[in-house]
């Protein structure tokens, strides 16, 4: 079954309720840190001759491979792409050298995607880069998604300030 994307129109997401100005930077903080790696990712992909889409599909082709290596529809659902357009870069892959079709063993019609030497050496080179990149900016990564979840379980700053100016009472009679 393919993976399918999060629907933020979606009713059953639960709520996180009233949000704070920490909320917000936190969630920016987070965005943030994930597009700074995106922003490196796409770039290392460039340097090295292709698209950031085309450096997702070798890697995606590596990950699912198994014994026999992913259909073009698995790697589309993994993608979170429509079957056309992963069939367009599967093309262009062929193209450069970086991926082979294969027929299957039992039924011809099934073709499945697999990286060539080429395609395997430089996923290596790009996946070595990113890896070390990781070792050096991951923690940053973590940190601000774990001040987000943190930030998430507390109080709004609302309800918070609103509480403190309140005096506690204790079993008061009238």
């Amino acid at each position: 079954m393919p993976i399918q994307p999060l629907n933020p129109n979606d009713p059953s997401l639960p709520s996180a309720g009233a949000l704070a100005d920490a909320d917000y930077r936190a969630l920016a903080d987070f965005r943030f840190q994930i597009r700074r790696f995106l922003h490196f990712s796409e770039e290392a992909a460039r340097s090295a001759g292709m698209e950031p889409q085309q450096h997702q599909f070798l890697l995606t082709v590596r990950a699912l491979t198994g014994s026999r290596g992913p259909t073009v529809g698995e790697i589309a659902g993994h993608l979170l792409i429509r079957h056309h357009s992963a069939v367009g870069l599967a093309d262009r892959l062929v193209e450069h050298g970086l991926v082979k079709r294969v027929r299957g063993d039992g039924d011809r019609r099934q073709v499945r995607i697999r990286l060539t030497t080429q395609g395997e050496s430089t996923l290596t080179r790009l996946s070595s880069t990113h890896r070390a990149v990781l070792l050096n900016t991951g923690p940053l990564l973590v940190e601000s998604l774990g001040a987000l979840l943190r930030q998430s379980r507390e109080k709004p700053d609302w309800q918070r300030h609103k509480e403190d100016d309140v005096p506690k009472v204790k079993n008061r009679h009238l």
